[in-house]
């Protein structure tokens, strides 16, 4: 199976994050168990927003103290200046929070608030969010949801997420994707006493481990004060901490206050801990009736419904509670974008970890950071395959540039007649052909591969499994060709020659620029390409990571050596430049020693190609040159060589190893057979 975003989970993070991908891509959701069974669901208290500009700094202080002031203070900025677009959203999409009498929205408070934020509709927020997100879901046409779909695995190359491994119907089923998203939840199952659902075990976690992603604070587990006591071992159920902020109290076995109920979780349940331990109890009491009967019942129906269920009556009597594990700060290590340390994997929700709540969370934060940063990911992951995107070739590129190559090399391949394929298929039939991948590597050129055989017969029909830029694997199938047989054995050498040669380009490109991922140097290529078989080759490149440098003597001003000696040196050679070329273009020129390197810099060159130095003289070149003209590195420049250049400060490094150097990608066209 192919889709374009793989997204695992069901909770708010998974919907909202599906619900903000563009309407172009294929999304597929898979989930653990039933949809509706996501802790997002169980939720109750609210959800925080900035009520003002005047809130923002007792929200952040209140936020930050929360969590101990070990959050990450640009994402608990990031969280709180978004919270007023989220909630719009949320309003947008039918979510009913609670009104005040003239229609503004009614706002309450927890524990560890300094002021009244957050929403909230009856006891059940989370629920009301979560449905409104989960019904808009299911209108979406380029939306799959699968439920009782666990991911079993990931597909991993290297460093990179190619897809998952889930399992449906007891089978398991490779999925492959162009981007990876983790909201698998939170790790309450793993725990005897938690409000989490069971099935929620941290299969997110486990899966980071196995391939070693980055992970953050695996100990910054949260216990909630208050869960009802019981001796059944069931989901404990949370008596929401807004129950405090709206006045309840907590009392010991003689009825007596023994904490500020509106401290932090953190405090609150370490105070709670040692008073059962005190009283040698199970329990300590909550007392709802400062509430006040009328509070209570609008406020905090369900909780009253439940208690009442299991035989307390919360308007008589102080109901027994006890702290249970109730989430999880710690989890896969994120960007402020949700990006992983794994290339094409994201991680949003309670698995991931991007230091927002420090080692404790405020109350009511859980919702509005899930969705906060949920957004960002679909925007990263949006402008990530806009930008891949941009890598085909447009239909006017393709028809004047692109085919009469195609077609000359389908001429220099077949001359007179496929002696080969007439003598065995003398007549038309329709068959397929599996295109397969034999060796890992990045795949580029499908758009050519299929032209080739459009070329051919207008009426072939090809599907692939994987797009331009995609991380591909041994044994992986990429597509499939259906047409006349006669067509599919006449075009397939030379649609898979451009198939190879494209992704050995691409794939070289891209472990070269492995090495400069953590720099600001721009990989170039050369001219250095196969006669007639530039314009595929400098886009492979680009598929690859990499930017093309001139595409021929047109395109600007390089200056080589034997311009150089035409010239009569240096400074003749850019003067002469100067007064040929137009004002818009850059004076680029090659030097091989520091006396050019001097002449270069006094007459103004834009650009200075350090050719061929040592790494002593390009040290003394580059500081030299100190910022007066851009700095590119070339000459004899490899993959086996290049990380000696991320350090030095310079601007690009130009390689004809990427095009002339670069082997192909194994692949073939396998198991035809007639239809």
């Amino acid at each position: 199976m192919k889709t374009d975003v793989l997204i695992v989970g069901s909770g708010c993070s998974a919907l909202y994050m599906a619900l903000h991908l563009p309407e172009d891509l294929n999304i597929l959701m898979v989930t653990k168990k039933e949809a509706e069974l996501s802790d997002s669901f169980l939720a109750q208290g609210g959800i925080c927003m900035l009520r003002n500009e005047d809130d923002y700094d007792s929200y952040f202080e209140d936020t930050m103290k929360a969590g101990h002031y070990e959050n990450d203070a640009y994402s608990v900025e990031l969280m709180i200046k978004s919270s007023p677009d989220v909630i719009q959203d949320l309003i947008n999409y039918g979510v009913d929070f609670e009104r005040n009498e003239d229609g503004s929205l009614a706002f309450t408070r927890e524990g560890a608030h300094s002021q009244k934020r957050i929403l909230y509709h009856e006891d059940i927020t989370g629920k009301e969010i979560t449905r409104h997100l989960l019904e808009k879901v299911r209108q979406k046409k380029n939306v799959t949801l699968l439920e009782n779909t666990p991911l079993v695995d990931l597909i991993v190359r290297g460093n990179v997420a190619l897809g998952g491994v889930i399992k449906r119907n007891n089978q398991e089923e490779k999925v492959y994707a162009k981007k990876v998203v983790l909201a698998t939840g939170g790790i309450g199952g793993l725990y005897k006493h938690s409000t989490n659902y069971p099935h929620l075990t941290g299969d997110g976690i486990e899966l980071s481990k196995k391939y070693q992603i980055e992970l953050k604070n695996l100990d910054y587990v949260q216990i909630h004060p208050t869960t009802l006591y019981t001796t059944n071992h069931e989901r404990s159920f949370l008596i929401s901490e807004s129950v405090r902020g709206e006045g309840a109290i907590l009392l010991d076995k003689n009825g007596n206050r023994f904490v500020n109920e509106l401290l932090p979780r953190d405090v609150v349940a370490e105070a709670i801990f040692k008073q059962m331990e005190k009283d040698q109890t199970d329990y300590v009491y909550e007392d709802l009736r400062p509430i006040g009967k009328e509070e209570i019942e609008s406020h905090f129906p369900h909780i009253v419904e439940h208690c009442k269920e299991k035989g307390y009556d919360v308007f008589k009597e102080p109901i027994p509670v006890v702290p249970a594990q109730h989430y999880f700060m710690g989890g896969i290590k994120v960007d402020y974008d949700s990006h992983t340390s794994m290339k094409h994997l994201y991680a949003i929700g309670e698995t991931a970890c991007n230091g927002v709540h420090g080692k404790n969370r405020l109350a009511s934060n859980s919702l509005l950071e899930s969705l906060v940063f949920a957004k960002r990911a679909a925007k990263r992951i949006e402008k990530s395959l806009k930008e891949r995107a941009h890598y085909m070739f447009d239909q006017t590129t393709l028809k004047l540039n692109v085919d009469p190559l195609i077609i000359s090399a389908l001429k220099e391949d077949i001359t007179s007649e496929d002696v080969s394929t007439n003598s065995v298929m003398p007549f038309s039939k329709t068959g397929v052909v599996d295109l397969i991948c034999k060796e890992d590597g990045i795949i580029c050129g499908l758009q050519i591969f299929e032209r080739t055989f459009e070329l051919l017969d207008e009426a072939c029909d090809v599907e692939f499994f994987a797009s331009d830029g995609d991380h591909v694997e041994k044994g992986q199938l990429l597509g499939r060709v259906k047409g006349d047989v006669r067509i599919l054995l006449s075009g397939e050498r030379v649609a898979l020659n451009y198939l190879q040669r494209m992704s050995g380009i691409a794939t070289y490109t891209a472990n070269v620029q492995e090495y400069l991922k953590d720099s600001s140097i721009r990989l170039l290529d050369t001219r250095k390409t196969t006669p007639n078989n530039r314009i595929f080759e400098k886009y492979a490149v680009r598929v690859g990571g990499g930017h093309n440098h001139r595409y021929n003597l047109s395109d600007g001003v390089l200056l080589k050596d034997n311009h150089i000696g035409a010239a009569g040196g240096v400074k003749e050679a850019i003067m002469l430049a100067k007064e040929y070329a137009p004002f818009v273009r850059k004076i680029e020129i090659e030097v091989e020693n520091m006396e050019m390197v001097k002449e270069a810099v006094e007459a103004g060159a834009d650009i200075i190609m350090l050719d061929n130095m040592d790494d002593d003289m390009l040290k003394e070149a580059i500081a030299y040159i100190d910022h007066r003209a851009e700095i590119e590195v070339s000459g004899n420049v490899t993959k086996e060589n290049i990380a000696r250049l991320t350090n030095l400060g310079v601007d690009y490094v130009s390689s004809g190893a990427l095009t002339h150097s670069a082997p192909i990608l194994d692949l073939s066209l396998k198991n035809l057979h007639v239809l």
